[in-house]
């Protein structure tokens, strides 16, 4: 499994944010990304529609990490290897300087 960094993240980065609506509706990254519930990704679904190529990573954001890894294996299972999970999620992300907006 392969972790990034919050700072490494770039506009164009496909950003994937696992936490539960109540968690995104209080705070979320500024940058471009998709939100799905973990319990609701479906890899092979998830992949066909935002990286139809598979030559990009899915960089993967939760609160803390824990829940972006378990999602990454999910990925990771289904054949998806290029997947990354951010590490600290949005509490690092914001630490480090990334935007974080907040409702």
């Amino acid at each position: 499994m392969r972790f990034v960094r919050p700072e490494s993240l770039y506009n164009g980065a496909i950003i994937l944010d696992v936490r539960s609506e109540e968690e995104y509706a209080h705070e979320w990254l500024a940058l471009p990304h998709v939100v799905i519930r973990a319990d609701r990704v479906n890899p092979d679904k998830f992949m066909a529609k935002y990286n139809p190529k598979g030559d990009k990573v899915v960089n993967i954001l939760c609160t803390s990490g824990c829940l972006a890894s378990e999602v990454a294996e999910k990925f990771e299972e289904a054949g998806y290897p290029n997947v990354a999970v951010i590490v600290g999620g949005i509490i690092e992300a914001e630490y480090e300087g990334l935007k974080v907006l907040k409702n």
